[in-house]
């Protein structure tokens, strides 16, 4: 008798870990969009990354999860080339032409409401000038 209730007390501790384990570490909260680096140089060789990934309710990147998203850019299509687009992993890579400007791109993330702007900014290379 007294096995049979330490087998279920267990039981029921690794039941309720696991369920909380799922609420509050591998359930979506939140998506965030991060743009490495912020801004680029008219070179024909700077890149950037704009990536969403999901948010658990601790704020921290979702392991072995990955979100699915849009991308439109609006604005500035021909300051910039899709290097790779990876909608399936919310990834994208521009590489920016030879002229300066703004590019706005609009992201729609699969677990977002809300769709986000993304302003890059594309500097002139002063290098290339010299």
């Amino acid at each position: 008798m007294r096995r049979k209730e330490i087998i279920l007390i267990l039981f029921l501790i690794v039941l309720i870990t696991g369920f909380l384990g799922y609420s509050y570490i591998f359930k979506i909260y939140e998506v965030e969009i991060s743009v490495t680096p912020k801004e680029l140089f008219a070179d024909n060789q700077s890149t950037v990354t704009i990536q969403a990934y999901p948010i658990n309710s601790f704020g921290k990147k979702i392991p072995f999860r990955s979100v699915s998203a849009k991308f439109v850019i609006t604005e500035g299509k021909e300051l910039v080339s899709i290097e790779s687009p990876d909608e399936k992993d919310g990834r994208i890579i521009l590489r920016a032409k030879d002229k300066t400007g703004i590019v706005n791109v609009i992201v729609t993330p699969e677990k977002s409401l809300i769709p986000s702007l993304i302003q890059i900014q594309i500097n002139p290379n002063y290098a290339l000038n010299k």
